[in-house]
């Protein structure tokens, strides 16, 4: 197969757009596996690694949803009751969305960690670069959920420019393509 011109620079931007943005995930991911290290040193070395990351994840976790918990998203669902509030005299109810982001903070890493491996090999680097957007934009409305609108315009930004090296990667003349039989 032989590139024309404009076929080498669109390989050139695809890769150096998936090469960044996978760099970007994989350190990311290894920050939010590292964050009990910059928080609060550990006290004990000689632990285990599994124990060492399990911490440094609730840590993060911790961290991150005190500013959702005065949010819109820390809704109490009345009639499913927790614990009874005397002074109140009433049931309080189980923080729905709180659940939610903690199930989101913590599956974060490892999110960010697959998207990383796959656009930083090429295994299925479309869908990553397609999951890697959405996973921008759904980033982005999580921090304006809490009034941070400087981190949603970057997030945004970033899917835009996920997107643009999208459309450059289905630019590419793919030979293989055109030489299989669909069934």
């Amino acid at each position: 197969m032989t590139f024309g011109n404009r076929d080498k620079e669109r390989f050139w931007i695809a890769l150096t757009v998936r090469f960044a943005f996978g760099m970007m995930f994989l350190i990311a991911a290894l920050n939010i596996f590292t964050y009990f290290d910059r928080k609060d040193p550990p006290d004990n070395p000689d632990r285990s690694a599994t124990a060492y990351f399990q911490s440094s994840l609730t840590h993060f976790v911790t961290d991150l949803k005190a500013p959702y918990e005065n949010s819109w998203m820390s809704f109490k669902w009345a009639t499913f009751p927790v614990k009874k509030n005397e002074a109140l005299n009433a049931n309080i109810g189980a923080p729905i969305g709180m659940r939610f982001v903690e199930w989101f903070l913590y599956s974060m890493p490892f999110i960010l960690l697959i998207l990383s491996i796959c656009l930083l090999t090429g295994l299925a680097y479309r869908f990553a670069l397609r999951a890697s957007a959405f996973y921008m934009v759904i980033l982005g409305l999580g921090k304006y959920a809490i009034g941070d609108t400087a981190t949603t315009a970057q997030d945004f930004i970033f899917a835009a420019f996920i997107c643009i090296g999208l459309f450059l990667t289905a630019r590419e003349n793919n030979e293989a393509t055109e030489d299989t039989v669909a069934f």
